[in-house]
């Protein structure tokens, strides 16, 4: 298992990978965004160096944001093009998965059939640009879309390539209890990556530190021992004070290594 961070991409990224590195972190979850971190504002060089420097792998993350499936065609192309020179970052430094989220606001716009429909088919197109760079394309489960085992179903069906990124946090908003050990029953042999965070459910993405909020954590952490999964976790607390983030990186520790991870 290993565990990382996602730089902030409010502020400077070779700042924010610094203080990764120099906190042992394993990965950046590197996020392209302005206004810290826009794709063709990306110092590649200055990147790869620091990457060396502190041993970091990355995993690549795209703007939850991006209209992919927005009901303006020339807002859609806008937002696949910036993809693509997301892609072209992350293939100069040797990235292997990018991730890339439901464009949630087009379910408040059409009927969920045809938001679900207008996201699966531009959701083909966008695998096939990552592997023409050498990426494979992970899609997160968010809180409004893809957040059930129909709609996953529905969608990895028609992206056959593409794997499945489990965001533990989305799966316990809009929902009577947290869905990752169904997620996990049904896509676990698709599960690539894996973001953590806290929330007391209902419709908030509070990005607490783990803990902080209503998620049975010893629960999450066996179902994802269960499948055997022992690949990347992102700790996704998103905090002024930093120091809750590394209190996450040592209760998931503690949990990983414990037998109480096992029981609720």
């Amino acid at each position: 298992m290993e565990i990382g961070v996602m730089n902030n991409p409010a502020r400077d990224l070779l700042k924010e990978i610094q203080w990764i590195g120099e906190h042992g972190f394993d990965f950046v979850d590197l996020t392209l965004e302005p206004p810290g971190a826009q794709s063709i504002y990306v110092d590649v060089d200055a990147v790869r160096e620091l990457l060396d420097k502190y041993k970091l792998g990355v995993i690549g993350h795209t703007a939850y944001y991006l209209p992919i499936a927005s009901p303006f065609n020339s807002f859609s192309k806008l937002a696949v093009e910036e993809l693509r020179n997301c892609f072209a970052v992350f293939q100069a430094l040797d990235v292997q998965k990018v991730n890339l989220h439901a464009d949630e606001f087009t379910g408040a716009i059409f009927s969920r059939e045809r938001a679900l429909a207008r996201n699966i088919k531009v959701m083909k197109r966008i695998a096939k640009d990552a592997s023409r760079y050498g990426l494979k394309l992970i899609i997160e489960n968010t809180m409004r879309l893809f957040n059930s085992v129909e709609e996953l179903q529905m969608l990895f069906a028609e992206v056959e390539d593409a794997g499945f990124h489990l965001d533990v946090g989305h799966a316990n908003l809009n929902a009577r209890k947290n869905k990752t050990p169904e997620f996990l029953a049904n896509f676990h042999d698709r599960l690539e990556h894996v973001h953590l965070s806290d929330n007391k459910a209902g419709t908030a993405d509070l990005h607490l530190p783990l803990g902080a909020g209503l998620i049975p954590w010893n629960k999450m952490i066996a179902e994802l021992r269960k499948y055997k999964y022992d690949g990347t976790i992102t700790l996704e607390v998103f905090s002024r004070d930093r120091r809750y983030l590394l209190a996450s990186r040592d209760k998931l520790l503690e949990l990983w290594n414990s037998d109480l991870a096992h029981t609720e």
